[in-house]
């Protein structure tokens, strides 16, 4: 799995009532890249959380998009199984534009 984390940003100042405007700021970053939002779910290993999967059209490969509040993190992976060439491209230059939106640092 490759994972790029954002951390030590201003996401961890979120309050919970806020929670979902920056979820949708995520998806504008997430459509201003291009990619689809195939589902948008949480996952039961980080409770609260809010997960996407995204894809580049009808090519193979999905990148994923977690923000857990509760640590106060962003995170964008690629499982080993769902690697593609664009994915591969795409997810060291949104994780910046992460970091650099809400004041973080990426953590490889």
């Amino acid at each position: 799995m490759i994972t790029y984390e954002i951390v030590d940003s201003d996401v961890s100042k979120v309050k919970p009532m806020d929670e979902e405007l920056l979820c949708e700021e995520i998806e504008e970053l997430i459509e201003h890249f291009a990619l689809t939002i195939t589902q948008r779910t949480t996952l039961s290993t980080k409770k609260g959380c809010y997960h996407w999967h995204t894809k580049k059209g009808r090519q193979k490969g999905v990148l994923e998009v977690t923000y857990w509040p509760k640590h106060g993190r962003i995170s964008l992976e690629i499982a080993d199984n769902r690697k593609a060439e664009w994915n591969l491209k795409l997810i060291p230059e949104m994780a910046e534009q992460v970091a650099e939106r809400y004041g973080g640092q990426v953590v490889v």
